[in-house]
């Protein structure tokens, strides 16, 4: 938006501004826009492209509300564990065979070693286990607390467990205490080549430990709890992190099926979160990078999404989140939603994004093999004023990408949103919708295709200019960027008699930048000042007309790029007047120009002096000034040439168009004068001899 305060603005604009005909285009190619949009089986590379991905739509139905964790065998197949009860399946295509009930509440962690041995953890009580065949054996018992997490490190297993938070790893005699962890849980576990990368939960830590045992902290997040991470090849940690700590709960629906979820049965294990202020704002969860410099950045907040799962595909990282289960992919430069399934949270993401396992209900999804079409919606976008929608074009063009439109005049979708076009081929077309305030385009990339560039060309709907404000000066205002000359012709106190019909410096003369100038006065004239605005950023120009009181009208200036004038109203005959403005936007729409034109309040012009009759009244002299247009402001006498004297009217107050005052005489033959000024700085003097 344009305030127009300057004198040379409409040059520098003129010599500048695009004609408004021009159109512009809102073009998305870059990694750090599509990322703001979402993606179904679509992810965004770090090159900025949209390509289709595999999704998850082949499910494996659990009795049980959540599926926990697991790990892939050699021959593809899963062994996962749930929760609410406890127990161990082996899920191999769409069938699942259960291997073992496992003591306890729920599984927390399952383990395949690269001799694919297999070992289970349980929470309530903490127990690790070890799969011989299908038969489930217990390793080892904890005293107190429970197991969250296992890894291969250096050779074993090492057991994440809390509270209190220690990490233990299987020797030749067992279960034995490792390392002790300085938090209420060790909660998360990630193997790097020369350590194990530590998540706590309490005061939401990221530890490292070497092979010997040697503990170092990596970060001290703003959170409590790092319930997952993974270590990536560049030698980076990204970590999900929450607030609160995790507390068991059984909550059962009215009709016996997950909160929130069609049919399903029994009772939902969920996670109850206190959620304090964070860095000043409430969130619930966070996606952190930890650099291989050490350098802890936050890549993503979730507003509401709880984040729990995190997982390296190869080339980005895939966070599975909750209330509605979602899986969104990041690159360094940010990330996107990648689907959402039908479930209430993705508790695990297995093997780099092969299988998710889900809650409300339990299941485990596969990914599929990417033949399917797959969408990806940009963010909307919204515009200052409604636009003119015309060309739009996909890079690189080819059969397998269409494109849809819809528009609407609110920020976000709704239900005043116009439907979504039919589907249009994606090389290039013209957007068929009427003019809008905000737009939205969506894709379908089919298997093999790829998008790297999105853009639409617009044109703003050309808008009439506002005046804001129009103002007149008290008479005799006037303002300079710099001082006038020396000389009689403008003075700082006093108004001089001099005057044409002409005004006070439409080119040079006036102050720039949207400053008055410094304030002078002059007789007989009057300054105007305006606010304009043009919503569309257009270049205005500005007629001033001045209005008599019978509708007779005068142009002062046409084709104006100031901001204010002192016009000279010496050539108008007395009476009330006003001042009429015109804006307009022709500078920058030649042929398609809009107007605005607003009036400024009534004021008086008067260039008669007042009338002033002196009467000897004995010893005193009696002075009567009178003026037809305008209040008497100053009355002043002197005596033989002597200085000034102000008189106070007999009324105590100098207010009217009528004023009487008195003087004393003198002795002896002096000549008496006295001077009076109007408000409208007319003065005229009148003398009387003393006899």
């Amino acid at each position: 938006m344009r305030i127009v305060r300057s004198l040379v603005l409409m040059l520098i604009v003129a010599n500048s501004a695009a004609w408004a005909t021009e159109a512009r285009r809102w073009v998305a190619d870059t990694a750090e826009e599509l990322l703001r949009g979402r993606g179904d089986g679509v992810a965004v590379t770090e090159q900025g492209t949209l390509v289709p991905v595999a999704a998850w739509a082949d499910a494996v139905a659990m009795d049980e509300p959540v599926v926990v964790a697991g790990g892939r065998m050699a021959d593809g197949s899963l062994v996962v564990g749930t929760g609410h009860p406890a127990r161990l399946y082996r899920v191999t295509g769409n069938a699942a065979r259960l291997l073992a009930e496992v003591p306890g509440e729920q599984v927390t962690a399952v383990l395949v070693t690269p001799a694919e041995d297999v070992f289970v953890a349980s929470l309530s009580p903490g127990v690790l286990f070890r799969l011989d065949g299908d038969e489930l054996a217990e390793v080892a018992r904890l005293g107190e607390g429970g197991i969250w997490d296992l890894a291969w490190f250096a050779d074993t297993v090492v057991v994440a467990a809390g509270s209190p938070a220690a990490l233990y790893r299987l020797g030749p005699r067992g279960m034995e205490r490792w390392v002790e962890i300085p938090d209420a849980y060790a909660r998360s576990l990630a193997p790097m080549k020369d350590a194990l990368i530590v998540g706590t939960s309490g005061k939401g830590l990221i530890l490292s430990v070497g092979p010997t045992g040697q503990l170092a902290l990596l970060a001290d997040s703003p959170f409590t709890e790092i319930p997952d991470l993974v270590a990536v090849p560049d030698g980076s940690v990204w970590a999900v992190a929450l607030v609160g700590e995790p507390v068991e709960t059984a909550k059962a629906t009215n009709d016996g099926g997950e909160p929130g979820v069609e049919g399903g049965g029994g009772e939902s294990s969920a996670v109850d979160l206190d959620l304090p202020k964070i860095d000043g704002a409430t969130a619930t969860s966070e996606l952190l990078r930890l650099t291989p410099e050490g350098a802890l950045l936050s890549v993503h907040r979730f507003a509401k999404q709880v984040a729990s799962a995190i997982a390296w595909d190869g080339s980005g990282v895939l966070v599975g989140t909750g209330y509605q289960g979602e899986v969104w992919r990041f690159v360094s430069d940010g990330g996107t939603r990648l689907t959402t399934v039908d479930a209430v949270q993705v508790v695990s993401v297995v093997d780099g994004g092969a299988a998710l396992l889900t809650q409300g209900p339990g299941q485990v999804l596969w990914r599929g093999d990417g033949k399917r079409e797959s969408r990806y919606r940009a963010e909307g976008q919204t515009f200052p004023i409604p636009v003119r929608f015309g060309e739009y074009q996909v890079l690189p063009s080819g059969d397998g990408v269409r494109i849809r439109f819809r528009s609407g005049a609110s920020e976000k979708p709704d239900e005043s949103w116009l439907p979504w076009t039919e589907w249009l081929p994606a090389s290039r077309g013209t957007v068929p919708l009427p003019p809008a305030r905000s737009l939205q385009w969506e894709v379908e990339l089919a298997a093999g295709s790829s998008v790297e560039r999105v853009e639409v060309a617009l044109r703003d709907i050309n808008l009439a200019p506002q005046i804001v404000d129009l103002a007149v000066e008290e008479p005799g205002v006037v303002y300079l960027a710099s001082p006038p000359p020396s000389g009689p012709v403008i003075d700082r106190d006093h108004p001089d008699f001099n005057g044409i019909f002409t005004v006070i410096d439409p080119e040079g003369g006036a102050a720039k930048n949207g400053a008055k100038g410094k304030k002078y006065y002059r007789t007989g004239y009057r300054t105007v000042s305006w606010t304009a605005k043009d919503l569309n950023d257009d270049a205005l120009q500005f007629r001033l007309e001045v209005e008599r009181e019978d509708g007779f009208l005068m142009t002062v200036r046409d084709e104006l790029a100031v901001d204010q004038l002192g016009v000279d109203t010496t050539a108008l005959p007395d009476g009330r007047y006003r001042f009429r403005l015109t804006a307009s936007d022709g500078p920058t729409n030649p042929g398609d120009a809009l107007s605005a034109t607003r009036s400024s309040g009534w004021f008086v012009v008067d260039n008669t002096p007042p009338r002033t009759t002196l009467t000897r009244q004995g010893d005193r002299w009696g002075v009567v000034v009178e003026d037809d247009g305008s209040a008497v402001t100053r009355v002043e006498w002197s005596r033989d040439g002597a200085r000034w004297q102000e008189l106070a009217p007999e009324d105590g107050i100098l207010d009217g168009q009528r004023e009487t005052f008195s003087l004393p005489a003198a002795q002896g033959r002096h000549l008496v004068v006295i001077m009076a000024v109007d408000r409208h700085h007319n003065r005229t003097t009148a003398g009387a001899v003393e006899e």
